[in-house]
């Protein structure tokens, strides 16, 4: 385990002072290094100590538990959202005071503006006073503009770390209770399941806080902007706060509709990626059942069925922008229709105060308050999840016992034996590290590492749940002499097995039968009263050499030479074959590869791909006209309304000249401009935020469909090397961002990049020498924004690299979590879970820093061209009117939180670019040979089943080490050939070869074709494969043993009787269309080996290929097993991985493999003859008794098959000096 806190960079926050806070300062160094190079983890600061996971997780857990404990007092339900107020109140209500003052400047700047723009409107140059007010008018907005800049962003810091603290707490009780889940609550939630609430429903509580408290500061707000316009406009203010309210039910209208997609979206998600986690985990065994097209059907559905609701929510998003986009327009137009309709005279200050009180009233109301009522929701939703999750059963947390007193420690020395060996192969030795669920480990390698993690515990109590059995005979002898015998024999132990040869050394025997006890008692009470096992396990195994008795140590020298194994597999030069062998074992153990990272700036490669995915060319040109048109529109509605105005200001110059009434200006005229303008607005503004969302979601379609089919066609290979994790966050996180976050935030980036451009234009149009401080400015900009993402940039990634472990560790847990409970390993497991949260922490915690440190310095800019913009056109007083500066201005204002949330967006545009990428990059894995070629097999083949191995040499990757070395062999029709070989000799790998999980060099001839020439699938539905560790996906039990509905039910139910399953699924409530829980987890190991077999039937094909596939069956569905294999499988060829001999011995050949390299290969029973044989010292290993009746099996079935006219009792005359037939010459044909 690593050390949970390294010792890392002090936080620098906890030692800064007021000045250093409030811009941000303190994070200056970290800028300086991001510039200078790529930041790596090392780089980042510690966590502030109230920020830890731990400390923060246990905050809110006690409040919960309390929360629990009321409601038990008080018969309710306990409320999730109560523990956290009572645990968060405090804190929180104290930024409220900042949202407060925010607000307030807000309102206040406006009227400042009207009396700026007054001056103008009263322009008289000789009146020095008038000037002189003016200017600290100027002032006091500039003030007001420079408090909104800090304060803005020290609020949303302090929110958004209010947030953080909430979700990491959250993390912290939802992997605490995974730990505790009792096994009922298991069945009721899946993995995916709560890797979801980990991954999305905490992230909601990042975002809930930052808005939240705009429930009430936006009701404020309105009333006292409508106090101010009415105190300007008079009456006509109410009908466009009428609009206001009118658009707000609305907006939450949407906002209803949006989360009740989002949940049915989410249940849609939920399902993609859980079967995209049994694709992946199953990866091997869908390959070698050619199901891909199955599994690719079945994906596809569910994601169309997921894009069809997103598509809709993307729609109702669009609408909502488009309408908070075309809403401030709407209000004015509304306001000073009114306003004229009533009689009354048009004047700018009028006009600009009104536009600018909107705009402030207008974002709280309509984007932050519907925001905050959005988020609300979603959190509840959210919230309730995690509370139904918090209250599922737990397993009662008995009192661990104290420590036993001092007893005598048990030695271990002797017991490491059998594993040194093992660690001598594996390059770093016991510093190996073992990939995602040990995908580099042999099935013997685990079981043993399991063994010794147990033994390693020196607990009072041993339960062994047969871990005897995927290990060979004679480690398996190994283990249970030295280890279960020597090393545990002051223990209670407690062992499940199938092997009865280990009976003898037991005190207690209990049999078990249907869940049942049938018997109890000794070996020799059982022996006494005649009691068979056999008739009791239906499997006959005696064994006559006794056993060691527990306690006496016995030491046993390895009957295996140590040259004939080990040789080739130790890195000393072996002497036999006179040649330095590369080490292996047979799992090669996969490197797994660090994350990448793409370095630097997203091309425009990825950007291109990304639009083209989703539309065609002409769609992209059409789509650019379309926003340019829209933004015309906009800036031409405020411009009409500013001629207005002065045109009027003119008319009533001339008119009092001569002392005469008012004249009106054609209202008509004007007015249906007006309209004109802002009916174009608005839909512009829709039409465009519809054909931005359709492409965008599109693209995302496209981009899923390709990783997907790609990601099946990748070589086995590349799933050793890559966790599940990090192939499932591509599906997961990266497909989640094209779906829900990208198309938004490129579109309001889109929206936002216009109105600067806008709002930029005419200032410019307007007081044409801003031009000049503009250069600067934009120089300095592009620079900041320059230096800061290179930041950013490296910030962002390692805030998504650092997440990854954070779901690999829940993941991993969860599928180890009886493991973690039996070595009461939840302490130090919640501990690593926090010390990956903090990690995480750290990066997060930079991310927001460095975000609110730009757009602090990116908001000073804009008060610079705020403050250019009002004294600038207070000097040019005299050139300008009044229309004019109050379009200037107002503008200006509204730049200030625009710009910088556009430059924002940018950034995160480009940041959400890299999921792009991520997702292109795995658009685009190598692949496996195609699965249909030109060459396709006549329909009938392999009609014989003929297996020829012509000089084969097979490795995992193409830098890997060789596993299978020049074999050569010859498998005839309908033969049945055992493959034995101790752990790591390459059986697996031979299979791997047949099957092309890697493409061999040499030959490999199926009925005079070679497989190298024709499709993979045409090879892999040829073959039938019982795999080792049986495999059901998620879905029904017909999909299971049929997924291309190939076969008619009465088939089904045949192959279902066959294997004795019958019953078991008739209990069923749906029968064969029942659903099964995640992975097939309601059935047991050996009926899952059942299914498996029946697939096998089902197919019907000419070979068959076993792999251990009774390791970790009892021996009554062994027997089944082997004898379905006998009956079903007469005419095929049959090739038996085995580890139990007896499974083998009556075959018609035997393969002995031996690192790699074939090493024997001929009739049992002519092998055994040879004492120098590997075969005859493997069956020696079992004990007198089992290899003397192996040797007799072996020889009936030789004479049966051989000399059938002799009946096998009559002797054979042999050759009495070697003990060998002496018809027969035996030759070693190590090839």
């Amino acid at each position: 385990m690593l050390p949970v806190y390294q010792e890392v960079k002090p936080n620098p926050l906890q030692g800064a002072n007021l000045c250093s806070r409030v811009f941000f300062w303190w994070l200056n160094p970290l800028f300086k290094i991001g510039h200078k190079r790529r930041l790596e983890e090392d780089d980042m600061y510690s966590v502030l100590p109230e920020d830890r996971s731990q400390h923060l997780g246990e905050e809110l857990q006690g409040f919960w538990d309390k929360e629990v404990l009321r409601a038990e007092n008080d018969a309710q339900k306990p409320s999730l959202t109560r523990a956290i107020i009572k645990c968060y109140w405090k804190s929180y209500l104290v930024l409220g005071i900042f949202t407060l003052i925010e607000e307030s400047a807000k309102v206040i700047q406006p009227i400042f503006l009207g009396k700026i723009i007054n001056y103008f409107e009263n322009y008289d140059p000789m009146d020095s006073v008038a000037l002189n007010t003016a200017y600290a008018y100027a002032t006091v907005l500039t003030v007001c503009t420079l408090i909104l800049a800090i304060l803005h962003h020290l609020y949303f810091y302090h929110v958004q770390c209010a947030g953080m603290r909430l979700r990491i707490a959250m993390c912290h009780m939802i992997y605490r209770k995974a730990l505790r889940l009792s096994n009922m609550a298991m069945g009721k939630t899946t993995t995916g399941q709560i890797v979801n609430l980990l991954s999305n429903d905490v992230n909601k509580f990042d975002q809930v806080t930052v808005f939240l408290h705009f429930l009430w500061a936006g009701p404020l707000q309105a009333i006292a902007v409508t106090a101010l316009l009415w105190m300007e406009i008079g009456i006509s203010c109410l009908a466009g706060m009428a609009v206001l309210i009118i658009l707000l039910p609305f907006q939450s209208c949407f906002g209803k509709l949006f989360s009740s997609l989002r949940s049915k979206t989410a249940t849609f998600t939920d399902a993609r990626i859980r079967t995209m986690n049994e694709v992946i985990t199953g990866i091997r065994i869908i390959k070698m059942y050619a199901w891909e097209k199955s599994f690719s059907d079945l994906v596809t559905n569910l994601r169309k069925k997921e894009i069809s609701k997103i598509l809709r929510s993307s729609y109702l998003r669009g609408m909502n922008l488009a309408s908070f986009f075309s809403a401030s327009k709407i209000i004015v137009f509304v306001t000073f229709t009114t306003y004229m309709l009533l009689g009354n005279v048009i004047t700018a200050s009028r006009v600009f105060v009104a536009v600018t009180l909107y705009g402030a009233v207008r974002l709280t109301v309509t984007l932050f308050f519907p925001a905050a009522i959005e988020k609300v929701s979603e959190a509840i939703i959210s919230i309730r999840r995690i509370q139904n999750f918090l209250l599922l059963d737990e397993i009662s947390q008995r009192n661990r016992q104290p420590p036993s007193d001092g007893k005598k420690m048990v030695h271990v020395q002797d017991f490491t034996a059998f594993w040194d060996k093992d660690l001598q192969l594996l390059e770093d030795g016991d510093l190996t590290v073992i990939g995602d669920r040990g995908t580099t480990l042999s099935g013997g390698q685990k079981a043993r590492v399991n063994l010794a993690r147990a033994v390693y515990q020196d607990a009072d109590i041993y339960l062994l749940d047969d871990p005897l059995s995927a290990v060979d005979a004679e480690v398996s002898r190994h283990l249970f002499e030295l280890c279960i015998c020597q090393t545990l024999h002051e223990k209670i132990t407690i062992l499940v097995t199938h092997q009865l040869q280990y009976l003898k050394a037991a005190s207690q025997i209990l049999i078990l039968k249907d869940g049942k006890m049938v018997q109890k008692g000794t070996y020799t009470e059982f022996l006494k009263s005649g009691i068979d096992f056999g008739s009791l396990l239906k499997k006959d195994n005696e064994e006559s050499e006794q056993l060691p008795v527990p306690g006496t140590p016995t030491l046993r020298n390895r009957t295996f030479s140590e040259s004939s194994v080990w040789s080739q597999q130790s890195s000393r030069p072996s002497l036999k074959d006179g040649a330095v062998e590369t080490q292996d074992t047979e799992n090669v153990p996969v490197t797994l590869s660090d994350e990448n990272r793409s370095e630097g700036k997203v091309g425009f490669q990825a950007y291109k791909n990304y639009f083209r995915a989703g539309a065609h060319w002409i769609v992209i040109i059409f789509l650019i006209l379309l926003n340019t048109a829209a933004q015309v529109a906009y800036v031409l509605q405020d411009w009409w309304l500013s001629y207005w105005a002065n045109q009027q200001s003119t008319l009533n110059v001339t008119v009092n000249g001569g002392g005469n009434v008012t004249k009106k200006l054609d209202l008509n005229w004007y007015l249906g401009i007006y309209s004109g303008l802002t009916a174009a607005t608005v839909l512009f503004g829709i039409a465009r935020s519809l054909l931005v969302f359709y492409v965008l979601v599109n693209s995302s379609q496209t981009l899923h469909n390709k990783m997907f089919e790609s990601i099946l066609k990748a070589p086995v290979l590349f799933f050793d090397r890559n966790p599940i994790g990090r192939i499932l966050n591509r599906f997961s996180k990266d497909i989640g961002h094209l779906d829900d976050l990208l198309p938004l935030t490129v579109l309001d980036f889109i929206q936002t990049l216009l109105q600067v451009v806008g709002v930029v234009s005419v200032a410019v149009a307007v007081i044409p020498w801003i031009a000049i401080p503009l250069v600067p400015l934009g120089i300095v900009f592009i620079f900041l924004r320059r230096y800061f993402l290179e930041t950013s940039r490296d910030v962002k990634r390692l805030e998504s690299t650092t997440r990854s472990p954070v779901f690999s560790h829940l993941s991993s847990s969860l599928q180890g979590l009886w493991t973690i409970r039996a070595y009461k390993a939840e302490e130090r497991c919640q501990e690593l879970f926090d010390a990956h949260q903090d990690l995480h922490s750290e990066a997060w915690f930079l991310f927001l820093t460095t975000s609110r440190w730009f757009a602090v310095r990116l908001d000073a800019i804009c008060a610079m061209f705020v403050i250019v913009v009002a004294f600038g056109s207070l000097i040019l007083a005299k050139t300008l009117d009044a229309g004019q500066v109050g379009l200037a201005l107002s503008y200006a204002l509204t730049l200030m939180g625009m710009f910088q949330w556009c430059v924002r967006q940018s950034a995160e545009v480009e940041n959400m670019m890299i999921s792009v990428e991520r997702v292109i990059e795995y658009t685009d894995l190598e692949k496996e040979a195609p699965w249909e070629c030109q060459k396709r097999p006549p329909p009938t083949w392999p009609h014989e089943g003929v297996i020829i191995f012509d000089n084969v040499n097979f490795m995992y990757s193409l830098d890997g080490p060789l596993v299978l070395k020049h074999l050569t062999a010859l498998i005839k029709s309908r033969e049945k050939v055992g493959i034995v070989g101790r752990t790591g000799a390459g059986k697996s790998s031979l299979i791997s070869a047949l099957f092309r999980l890697s493409e061999p060099e040499g030959k490999i001839w199926i009925d005079k074709i070679l497989t190298t020439e024709i499709g993979l699938h045409d090879l892999r539905k040829k073959m039938s494969i019982i795999p080792q560790e049986p495999v059901l996906f998620t879905g029904t039990m017909r999909k299971n043993l049929d997924p291309f509905n190939e076969h008619t039910d009465e088939e089904l139910w045949n192959a279902l009787q066959e294997v004795q399953l019958k019953e078991t699924i008739e209990d069923l409530p749906g029968k064969m269309d029942t659903e099964l829980a995640e992975s097939g987890s309601n059935f047991s190991v050996g009926q899952r080996q059942l299914v498996c077999l029946a697939r096998a039937i089902l197919r019907k094909n000419q070979i068959l290929i076993i792999d251990e596939a009774t390791a970790n069956v009892d021996p009554r569905t062994d027997e089944l097993i082997q004898k379905k294999i006998r009956e079903k499988f007469a005419h095929c060829t049959v090739l038996t991985i085995a580890h139990r001999l007896n499974t083998i011995i009556d075959s018609d050949r035997i393969m002995v493999l031996d690192s790699g390299r074939l090493k024997e290969y001929d009739e049992p029973y002519v092998l055994l003859q040879n004492k120098e044989s590997l075969f005859y010292k493997m069956v020696q290993q079992l004990g007198k008794a089992e290899a003397a009746a192996l040797t007799e099996t072996a020889k009936q079935v030789y004479f049966k098959r051989n000399y059938p006219h002799i009946g096998h009792t009559d002797h054979m005359v042999t050759n009495t000096s070697n003990g060998q037939p002496s018809t027969l010459t035996i030759f070693e044909t190590a090839l």
